[in-house]
């Protein structure tokens, strides 16, 4: 997970609708369908001819040079660009923020699917103020694998723990692509980042 800057609210969410910004006014009519028919299930609202999520899309890959918010998978391929709601969709305490622009994370297929509608108050967010990779995790160069820093307090460690395992980013094609990036990496005499997935291993 490396860390990125957010971006304002697109004027799309923010625009006033009913007195209220168009997010809010979203969440709390997919929070009364809920109410009113538990199975009920979230689609995109359209907004001048085109799913809202199409029109997020963008701003969303801009903040991450088109990476996924979470693992840094790099190139995004067609059903990998799909948008993660952090606080999950389907619990009943976030029905309101479906879409929230601060909920909302381009993510790649693998995230995902081992996040499904998995939270914890732990987990970590690539956009946080005080989120730094080297604060919570560290990278093991020989296995390839992410490892909670051992020099972090215990509420650190389970922040990163809790990180790891809903998006499974030890997982052994995760494991196995962080190594080609790494080998491709060395022998490269101009290294242009912006190319490479898991660019944290090469931050310094």
């Amino acid at each position: 997970m490396r860390k990125f800057e957010g971006k304002e609210v697109p004027e799309v969410l923010s625009k006033t609708v009913e007195g209220k910004p168009r997010w809010e006014w979203f969440g709390e009519r997919y929070a009364q369908n809920r109410a009113q028919n538990p199975s009920f299930t979230f689609q995109w609202p359209q907004i001048e001819g085109k799913k809202l999520n199409q029109h997020l899309l963008s701003d969303l890959m801009e903040m991450t040079d088109k990476h996924c918010s979470y693992c840094d998978g790099f190139p995004l391929k067609r059903g990998d660009d799909t948008i993660d709601h952090f606080h999950p969709k389907t619990h009943p305490a976030y029905y309101q923020e479906v879409c929230k622009w601060e909920n909302l994370y381009i993510a790649c297929k693998h995230c995902q699917d081992s996040k499904g509608s998995q939270f914890e108050i732990v987990l970590l967010r690539p956009d946080a103020i005080d989120y730094e990779f080297y604060r919570f995790f560290v990278y093991d160069y020989n296995s390839h694998i992410l490892i909670p820093n051992p020099q972090a307090s215990e509420e650190e460690k389970a922040s990163a723990e809790a990180t790891i395992r809903i998006f499974d980013l030890n997982h052994p094609s995760m494991c196995v692509s962080r190594r080609h990036a790494f080998e491709r990496f060395r022998k490269d005499e101009e290294p242009f980042l912006s190319d490479y997935n898991f660019r944290f291993m090469f931050d310094d």
